[in-house]
């Protein structure tokens, strides 16, 4: 995607929890720019945390065009990706 690049691993170790990390540096812009973009993406995992198949981790590595980028035009790219990686099901408007 334009915006991020999304890495999932599942894990073995019975811990039914979904492990997020984030990767934003320095080239995406200020820290306050930064901290923006990764609370506007966590708002949307909260959202999606309840499809999400559990056991995994994922990490979500952002790229420069999410600086400028709509709430909405990231989460229409978030459930794309993770419905590609087959962690939702289906997708939800």
């Amino acid at each position: 995607m334009p915006g991020f690049v999304l890495q999932v691993r599942p894990r073995d170790d019975g811990d039914a929890a979904i492990r997020v990390g984030f990767t934003v540096t320095k080239k995406i812009g200020n820290a306050v720019t930064r901290n923006r973009i990764r609370r506007r993406l966590k708002s949307i995992l909260r959202e999606l945390a309840t499809t999400v198949t559990p056991g995994t981790d994922v990490l979500i590595s952002v790229r420069l065009a999410a600086a400028t980028a709509s709430s909405a035009t990231l989460r229409a790219a978030l459930i794309e990706c993770l419905v590609r990686a087959e962690l939702i099901p289906t997708v939800r408007a």
